[in-house]
């Protein structure tokens, strides 16, 4: 019998805690801003960002699940679930479509939005 080494149970208790969950959308990680607005010096307001897994499109006043998606080619209409980061209350809304163009690229409430990597640009 072999003793576990540390990576094996590394890997054990990520797969057990979903560390490795598949991205529920087809994006690159990380903040976007409108396609029409330079990344750096962009405000808080008009920045989206998408971490992964079952993260739904968030923004500086709010975080964001998503509960459940349906997808129709590019199209993906989302229920989420979002907390208000500074208050903690839950923000109630309808679902959310959005187009995505490309791993970089997507449209939301008529907004196209850009990718512009994993951190804010002063």
């Amino acid at each position: 019998m072999h003793k576990p080494t540390l990576a094996m149970i590394a890997l054990a208790v990520a797969a057990c805690t979903g560390a490795f969950a598949q991205d529920m959308l087809p994006l690159k990680q990380g903040l976007y801003v409108p396609a029409n607005r330079p990344c750096k010096g962009a405000s808080n307001a008009e920045i989206v960002n998408y971490w992964g897994g079952k993260s739904s499109f968030g923004s500086a006043q709010a975080t964001c699940t998503i509960s459940t998606l349906t997808r129709n080619g590019k199209v993906f209409t989302i229920t989420d679930k979002c907390v208000d980061i500074q208050g903690g209350g839950e923000i109630v809304g309808g679902p959310t479509v959005v187009t995505i163009a490309n791993p970089t690229s997507f449209t939301l409430a008529g907004q196209t939005y850009r990718y512009c990597g994993t951190k804010v640009q002063f």
